[in-house]
């Protein structure tokens, strides 16, 4: 995609590897995605994510890609299915056979 100024934004998150997640799925759902403000985030070590990374279509998938998109978060603010467990440490779901979070190795808490 060459004009930048013709595309709309469908998405504004702040990590980088999601924005990057997501660009795949759309993409295999033949949507056309760039994304913006990526090597923005985490620039300054120690800092906090400030900087926005926007996800961006050409105006006629607009339409498909936010309604992608809400079926995403939905699908994330499903129960955690039977078995599985969330880290106390940062909020992933693993699945049961894990022992330890495979997002940051916290512990299985009872």
């Amino acid at each position: 995609m060459r004009d930048r100024e013709r595309l709309v934004c469908v998405h504004k998150l702040n990590d980088p590897i999601e924005a990057n997640l997501l660009r795949g799925l759309l993409m295999n759902e033949g949507i056309p995605v760039e994304i913006t403000g990526e090597g923005l985030v985490g620039a300054y070590s120690g800092v906090p994510k400030l900087c926005e990374v926007r996800l961006l279509v050409p105006p006629g998938f607009r339409i498909a890609a936010e309604l992608f998109l809400r079926r995403y978060q939905d699908r994330r603010n499903e129960p955690v299915s039977v078995g599985d467990w969330v880290c106390r440490e940062c909020g992933e779901e693993n699945d049961p056979s894990f022992e330890i979070c495979w997002n940051c190795s916290g512990a299985r808490k009872p």
